[in-house]
Order: structure tokens, then C-alpha cells, then sequence
């Protein structure tokens, strides 16, 4: 899929100035000149010059009807089954993780996505069971990062 700059300029304008009005609800740390919504007010300011530059360099490139031009896999029906099974599995996993835990939801996900991509089987099973244990530790472990639990899987805790 590909904007040509006009569009993309547009959706990065839209953007920008979206970040920015959801960050007018942050508040500022008392005694300080600046709070939590400082770095996305900034980045949206950026994102919304970004935006403009590009709408006007695609204004004078002579572009003024804004188009979506498609890629070639788009064609493929299995590029887009593999996107669509992407897009259910996380579904799956926002809805799963919660009740099953960390572990299992994401084995489930990672070993679909691996097996829909034509990975072999032993393979994706591995590759999805070390990568699922590593994280878990790196993120709940090392980083502290709160993942859903699983109580028969308590023992990676």
C-alpha cells in the first residue's frame, strides 16, 4: 500500500494535531513549568509541521487529488489471510492474556503466526515456547513489567 504525499501529509496533520488536543487533558506537575503532557504536545507540534511540509511540497509537486495505490501482495490471498490471522490473533491475545496468563496466550499466538507463515511445526513450536519464557523474564523479572498470570504456570514467577 502506498500514499502518495498529499494523503500521507494529511494523515500525519490529523494526527498531530490529534496527540495534541488529547494532551491538553494532561496536567502539570505543581511548581514545575512543564508536566506530562510536554513531550506530546512537542511531538505533535513537529508531527503537524511534518504534516504541512509535506502537504505543501506535494501542492507544489503539482499532486492535488490525495490517492492509495495498493502493492502487488495485496493480490496474493495468502499475504492477506496472514495479515488477517495476525490481526485476530491479537485480538485473541487482548482478550485471552487476561484470563489464561502471559505464557499461554502468547505461545498460542506466536506458534499460529509462525505455522500460518509456513514455519515447521517443530520449529514454531520451540522457537515459541524459549521466546515465551525469555520474555516473561526479561519483562516480569528484570523490567518489573506486570504480565498476566496464569496459575498453573506459577512456578515462572
Amino acid at each position: 500500500m502506498k500514499f502518495n504525499d498529499l494523503l500521507l501529509g494529511l494523515l500525519v496533520l490529523l494526527g498531530g494535531i490529534g496527540i495534541y488536543v488529547s494532551a491538553l487533558d494532561f496536567t502539570d506537575i505543581p511548581g514545575q513549568d512543564y508536566g506530562a503532557g510536554t513531550m506530546p504536545r512537542a511531538i505533535a507540534v513537529f508531527a503537524a509541521l511534518l504534516g504541512l511540509f509535506m502537504i505543501v511540497k506535494a501542492l507544489v509537486a503539482g499532486l492535488r487529488i490525495p490517492s492509495l495505490e495498493l502493492a502487488p501482495w495485496v493480490r496474493s490471498r495468502r499475504s492477506v489471510l496472514s495479515v488477517v490471522v495476525a490481526l485476530v490473533l491479537v485480538v485473541f491475545y487482548i482478550v485471552a492474556a487476561p484470563s489464561i496468563g502471559f505464557v499461554p496466550a502468547s505461545l498460542v499466538v506466536m506458534a499460529a503466526l509462525m505455522l500460518t507463515l509456513k514455519t515447521k511445526p517443530l520449529t514454531a513450536i520451540a522457537v515459541s515456547v524459549l521466546a515465551c519464557v525469555v520474555i516473561q523474564q526479561a519483562f516480569g523479572r528484570l523490567l518489573l513489567v506486570p504480565l498476566p498470570r496464569s496459575e498453573f504456570l506459577a512456578f515462572l514467577w
